[in-house]
């Protein structure tokens, strides 16, 4: 086998991460860069469908029923509970017009994220519309009405006490003031244990625990590292940024697939080339350095397979999955074992809603809301942690700006973290899939008159896969192989937060180490870099810890 092109740089994988990673090296370094992607579509995680009669478009690839269902394990998600059947809601043209999502995307901070910085770094652009308003329904048991909250900007929350909301202000506020060396020292300490020895009110921890959730997409604080919860409120004071004012963004037709496909078009116009359809069988790896890889080759009698030369690959696969195209002779075996056995998914439960109307105003709800629905599982029900579930309607985001869907349609998002042993039990997944619809027609009076249909992706992994607390990312540069690298959102050991948000960092993380740029600091503002390297002898102190007889496990 012969080399078929020689490249500067080879990326493996046409996500958020890899296509940001070319972009800035095709852009501003001159490289020469070639993307690989296994599908037919880019995206990675990132992928959004566009209905177009009776078929759904993503990335320019129409489908059909049979072929939208293969799809969606490109982005580590599969097809659960739809009504009608999928095949009846594309016959009837259901998702003609919508815009939709495989799994759930969030987007922190709109044009205020580090997406968003990454775009205008690059040139180019794409409208990312935000919530406004918060609310909160009280969940009264199964079969049940329940009860609807609206947060006033500075007014206490109804359903909490006034001990409980002057709890939740106070650590709230003491976590804004929270320091990168801070969120450093506690990215080795669960957050349960870190949330039960400030000694909060239990209803301040029920709030807060929520806001996590949504925030890191992890179900069980237990597994969650406290720096990854912190970076997120620490920036809120800064970026003067909340869930009442507006934080959390959606993306404007095609959907959050804009994002990679803005870099892509800055990998073109610079020389780079971005195949689709192209797995990668293996990175070549040669006395410690990287050679190239070797590819899938054409379908025919003669070439089965080739090679592409490059003197360095970015890999942007999942840690955990990474051995299928890295040899693992070249590497540490704890190292491996570590990435193969310990590495997990977050498990991510979504459903989208097509509706005819609006349903928020008769249920005294914002229309721009992003709405909390804590406890919907009892304790006694097996779950890790109680579930919590989120719902929105992203047409109404963006101040009802939001391109998402035909005129006057409406499309609701449900979402909530659960672990990816749960996310594989059907039972368990169903069950909370019938509490959430359940609640849904319990809220809001003309639900089941304006329901068009529905479409659940259960996604295992959607946030990449996490290491245990305690552990560091792999970082963006290999120790062990010459040129290789790796970028994504859990790449990177002063990366914090996950998602499009942690791999736009990584992205920019990785080129900073190929090429000793730094980038981080020109495109990034302060509180969405990387936190600190600390001094061995630091002190490691935990921040924030208040003693108190009052525990938090009593709120749980």
């Amino acid at each position: 086998m012969s080399a078929y092109q020689k490249f500067d740089v080879i990326v493996i994988g046409a996500g958020v991460a890899g296509l940001g990673a070319a972009a800035l090296l095709a852009k501003d370094h001159g490289k020469k860069v070639l993307v690989l992607e296994r599908a037919p579509f880019i995206g990675g995680r990132t992928l959004s469908y566009v209905g177009k009669g009776n078929m759904v478009v993503a990335d320019g690839v129409e489908m059909d029923a049979r072929a939208f269902r293969k799809s969606l394990p490109y982005s580590h998600c599969y097809l659960g509970k739809c009504e009608p059947p999928i095949e009846v809601i594309f016959d009837k043209g259901l998702l003609d017009g919508r815009t939709f999502e495989a799994g759930g995307h969030g987007l922190f901070w709109g044009n205020k994220g580090r997406v968003d910085h990454l775009m205008r770094h690059l040139g180019v652009s794409h409208n990312l519309p935000l919530n406004k308003g918060l609310a909160f329904v009280k969940w009264n048991g199964e079969g049940k009405p329940t009860t609807q909250y609206q947060v006033a900007k500075g007014k206490p929350y109804a359903w909490m006490s006034d001990e409980g909301y002057a709890s939740t202000m106070e650590h709230l506020t003491s976590m804004s003031t929270a320091t990168f060396e801070d969120m450093a020292r506690l990215m080795r300490t669960p957050m349960q244990g870190w949330l039960e020895q400030r000694g909060m009110h239990p209803e301040a921890y029920s709030y807060i625990k929520v806001l996590a959730a949504s925030q890191t997409a992890q179900a069980e604080p237990a597994l969650t590292p406290t720096g990854d919860f912190l970076g997120y409120m620490a920036i809120a004071g800064q970026i003067r940024m909340n869930l009442v004012s507006g934080s959390v963004a959606t993306a404007d037709a095609p959907g959050c697939i804009a994002i990679p496909q803005q870099f892509e078009k800055v990998v073109l116009a610079h020389g780079g080339e971005v195949w689709r359809n192209t797995p990668v069988k293996e990175v070549l790896i040669e006395g410690g350095r990287v050679r190239g890889v070797r590819v899938k080759g054409e379908d025919n009698d003669y070439e089965t397979e080739r090679i592409i030369e490059a003197d360095q690959v970015i890999c942007t696969i999942p840690p955990k999955y990474i051995f299928k195209v890295l040899p693992e002779q070249h590497f540490p075996q704890p190292w491996v074992d570590t990435l193969k056995n310990k590495f997990w998914g977050a498990g991510l439960l979504t459903g989208w809603f097509g509706m005819k109307n609006s349903q928020f105003p008769d249920a005294g709800i914002e229309e721009g809301s992003f709405v909390y629905m804590p406890g919907i599982t009892q304790p006694d029900e097996g779950f890790i942690g109680v579930v919590d579930m989120v719902m929105c309607d992203f047409t109404a985001w963006g101040g009802g700006t939001a391109k998402r869907g035909p005129q006057g349609k409406r499309e609701y998002l449900f979402s909530t973290a659960l672990t990816d042993e749960e996310m594989r039990n059907p039972q368990r997944v169903n069950r909370v899939i019938a509490l959430c619809e359940d609640w849904a027609k319990r809220t809001f009076p003309n639900w089941e008159r304006d329901f068009e249909f529905s479409i659940w992706t259960p996604s295992p992994e959607a946030y990449g896969l996490w290491r245990p607390v305690g552990m560091d990312r792999p970082d963006v540069k290999s120790p062990w192989v010459e040129g290789l690298y790796f970028a994504g959102d859990q790449y990177g050991r002063r990366l914090w937060g996950g998602g499009v948000d942690g791999a736009s960092l990584s992205a920019v993380m990785c080129v900073d180490a190929m090429m000793g740029t730094q980038f981080e600091e020109q495109i990034m503002p302060a509180y969405h870099r990387g936190i600190p390297e600390l001094d061995p002898g630091s002190d490691v102190r935990e921040w924030g810890a208040a003693p108190s007889s009052a525990t938090a496990s009593e709120g749980v």
